[in-house]
């Protein structure tokens, strides 16, 4: 932190407003009689940054009544930027507490050359003060140890406790970040170990699938065996039925030719029967005798046609009902068949499914093991550079203790 500007109004001995620039010298030396307000400077600085101060509360507020507040503001650079802080303690009021930073680029025509001030001041002065310090990185306490010493107090550094001096130095060199960067680490790395234990998981689940591919291949081969044999079975009865067709046909040709015959012969008898009355009125007559033997002889022939029409009928019966037999055999199988055709068409897909799970999980173990090396090798280049970093820390730690043993020379040669 560099200041740049101090603006001090009614805060203990100052009570008119003074303007202190500090780009205007590189190195000051205060001095002046005793309450002049040498230390008040100092104190400006401390109560506007942290709120601390040797007076508390209204003490700190001039002693004329007429000033009505205690007013301090100070400008200063920080890591590449400027920021101005802002804190005033009317009398019988609260504190108000205002932290800005400069914004380089002018927004409007009436803006300043070197830019605005945009507010980062929070809803509550506690908010805002914690602000301050974590923009700062340091406290009230760091800040006395680290940036001047107070009167009287030059060795108050050195009678803290060895854990409190270690959290002063920690908070000056910023090692609270490491251990931030190392609980992220920790987490990231329980994390890590928690997605290699799930993958071992279900690479013994795969592993545990991939133990029964052979059983799998084998039902398969069984499968398509049995489709094969019902297939060929099936192929038999479709041309058995096919046969059985055809006879149903032929024998639907002999019912008919049966039918023709039997109204053949019916008309037959009863032409002989007016043949016999004929003969009966003609007596014995050649002619009629012979056409009634002529015509004996073809209702004797129409006759044996008949009855050997009637035989085949009769067989082709036989044939039909063994076609229906086979019929009432023909609709369970071919239910069955259509049951284990469904049935090999599902666990073919089903098997094909697997199939592509266990190519996708294969693939994806491969990704996962891809991810698990990755993360080993940032974990690797982490801890890499934790080591490089706690070795900084070291020689910052050992520097710090030269310096301040450097410091706790010159105090004793001064005195």
């Amino acid at each position: 932190m560099i200041p740049l500007h101090l603006h001090i109004s009614g805060f203990l001995s100052y009570r008119d407003p003074v303007e202190l620039d500090f780009n205007s010298f590189d190195l000051a030396c205060i001095s002046g009689q005793n309450g002049a307000g040498k230390s008040s400077l100092l104190d400006a600085i401390t109560w506007v940054l942290f709120g601390e101060a040797r007076g508390r509360g209204t003490d700190i507020i001039n002693l004329n009544l007429d000033v009505k507040a205690a007013e301090v503001a100070l400008t200063f650079s920080y890591e590449g930027n400027v920021f101005r802080v802002q804190r005033s303690l009317p009398r019988g009021k609260s504190t108000v507490l205002e932290f800005q930073v400069l914004d380089r680029r002018p927004q409007t025509v009436e803006s300043n050359a070197e830019g605005e001030w945009k507010p980062l001041t929070e809803k509550t002065t506690r908010d805002t003060q914690a602000r301050i310090e974590q923009t700062l990185r340091l406290d009230y306490e760091t800040f006395i140890n680290a940036s001047f010493f107070l009167q009287g107090k030059a060795d108050q550094f050195t009678q803290k406790k060895a854990s409190e001096r270690k959290a002063v130095l920690s908070t000056i060199l910023g090692l609270e970040i490491w251990d931030t960067y190392k609980d992220r680490a920790s987490e990231k790395r329980k994390l890590l170990e928690s997605d290699v234990q799930g993958i071992d998981g279900r690479v013994a689940e795969i592993d545990a699938e991939l133990g029964e591919e052979d059983l799998r291949r084998n039902r398969l081969a069984e499968l398509e065996s049995s489709v094969k044999q019902l297939s060929s079975t099936r192929a038999v009865q479709e041309a058995a039925l096919e046969n059985i067709r055809k006879n149903a046909a032929l024998l639907d040709q002999h019912r008919k030719l049966a039918e023709t015959l039997s109204r053949t012969l019916e008309r037959s008898r009863a032409a002989l029967d007016v043949l016999e009355a004929r003969l009966a009125e003609k007596g014995t007559e050649r002619g009629v005798y012979a056409d009634l033997v002529r015509r004996a002889k073809e209702i004797e022939s129409a006759y044996q046609a008949w009855q050997k029409a009637q035989k085949e009928l009769r067989e082709l019966d036989q044939v039909a009902g063994k076609f229906r037999e086979r019929e009432k055999e023909r609709a369970p199988l071919q239910k069955k068949i259509a049951v284990e055709k469904a049935t090999l068409e599902e666990e073919q897909r089903g098997l094909l499914v697997e199939q592509e799970e266990i190519n996708y999980q294969d693939s994806s173990i491969k990704d996962l093991s891809a991810q698990i090396k990755k993360a080993n090798l940032a974990l690797k280049e982490e801890e890499a550079n934790a080591l490089k970093r706690a070795q900084l820390e070291n020689n910052k730690k050992n520097d710090a203790r030269e310096k301040q043993a450097a410091l706790k020379a010159e105090n004793e040669a001064l005195k």
